[in-house]
């Protein structure tokens, strides 16, 4: 990595249009603060950015930049994600996915105002570390994360559970106008009657799209004439499950081999749905399956299965973020508007290797941040020399 004394005019391209609420240099700071944590490898604390920008664009105005009150990450990300999701061609069939899940960033130091010790699931693994909740938009092989919420200690007055905030996001949540029909995906924690009653709500009120959901729910479900979803579950006799099979997402010439049932039900506070109760072997027991709901019409039970996988794509995005683009690796302390945005700010710069390598990314062909970090990386350093010995040459023609 070189020292980058100039700021690419693609970067600019990318941030035109952003809302007019910055004062001062502080657009410019944003625009190299995305830039560096998209392209510097390795660590990504402000002190170590700041190494490789010019000598006027500092570690203390970045810290600075995010101090600032007035403006909030949130906007930043929801501008960012919609002009991603608009800057790859629409998919045929107009259907994108929505997908949940919550994840941590483990840190060291203790004047966080969001870090905190526990457990992510009841038999998992302590840790200690920031945790946060992430949506996310699929469609065709593109992956965007559009919204991101902290998960506060549950000590703080303001503390709010994952399920709340997942709700929270999907509400606010606004798809694409090519997008003809949003299903909306998530685990057993996000599968509530709130979260459920909300599509539906989605699907009443919006004329222009349909609104589905394919949830994981916990067997303390019942129907509404009173029957418990955990007799299925633990009395049926594994004659009544079919062998089936869906393409992985990461190589579509592999498969996986799943064992279901599904059928019709009526659920207590939700209505028609279908029921698939899903598990990996024939043979495997009550404990190893899962159960899926959906208010799709006519959907088989491979095909909830295939729309459920999606959610696991979640995991490369935090992998990615975490591994590739430095999230919540900015030593930031005290201030919880400042550490939210330096969480962000991961976010951000995924979005924008999206906008500036989009080429990269064709259909039905795997890819990775890593990648097209790789890329831009090569790109900028192109651009760097080539702007260095023009520099020279006129001084030439001066002299």
């Amino acid at each position: 990595m070189i020292r980058i004394s100039c700021l690419p005019v693609l970067v600019r391209s990318i941030f035109r249009g952003l809302p007019g609420i910055w004062k001062g240099r502080h657009l410019l700071l944003l625009y190299w603060l995305v830039f560096m944590q998209a392209t510097v490898p390795g660590k990504k604390s402000l002190k170590e950015i700041s190494r490789w920008t010019p000598f006027h664009i500092t570690e203390w105005r970045f810290r600075r930049l995010l101090k600032a009150t007035y403006w909030t990450i949130e906007i930043v990300i929801t501008w960012f994600a919609w002009e991603a999701m608009l800057s790859f061609p629409p998919p045929k069939d107009g259907v994108i996915f929505i997908a949940g899940d919550s994840g941590h960033k483990e840190k060291r130091g203790e004047k966080n105002p969001f870090v905190q010790k526990g457990r992510e699931r009841e038999n998992g693994p302590w840790f200690f570390g920031i945790r946060f909740v992430l949506l996310a938009v699929f469609r065709g092989n593109c992956r965007f994360p559009v919204a991101i919420r902290i998960i506060l200690p549950k000590t703080d007055p303001d503390y709010k559970k994952e399920n709340v905030l997942f709700h929270e996001m999907v509400q606010s949540f606004v798809p694409p106008h090519w997008a003809k029909t949003v299903i909306v995906t998530g685990d057993t924690a996000y599968g509530s009657k709130e979260n459920m009653k909300t599509v539906i709500e989605k699907d009443k009120n919006d004329s222009l799209r349909r609104w589905f959901f394919v949830f994981a729910i916990a067997r303390t479900w019942k129907t509404d004439d009173d029957k418990s979803i955990k007799n299925p579950v633990t009395y049926l006799p594994r004659g009544f499950f079919s062998r089936t099979w869906i393409p992985s997402l990461s190589n579509p010439n592999r498969r996986k081999s799943f064992w279901i049932y599904g059928k019709s039900v009526c659920l207590r506070h939700i209505g028609d749905v279908t029921l698939v109760l899903s598990k990996k072997g024939r043979n495997a027991g009550p404990k190893s399956t899962k159960i899926l709901v959906t208010n799709l019409p006519d959907a088989t039970g491979r095909q909830i299965i295939s729309v459920y996988q999606r959610r696991w794509s979640v995991e490369i995005i935090f992998k990615e973020l975490k591994s590739g683009l430095g999230l919540g690796e900015h030593q930031v302390t005290g201030d919880k508007n400042r550490a939210e945005k330096s969480v962000g700010i991961a976010v951000i710069a995924y979005l924008f290797l999206l906008r500036a390598r989009k080429n990269d990314i064709q259909p039905g062909k795997p890819w990775s941040i890593f990648q097209l970090q790789n890329n831009f990386r090569m790109e900028v350093t192109k651009f760097h020399f080539e702007h260095l010995m023009n520099l020279e040459l006129k001084k030439i023609k001066k002299s």
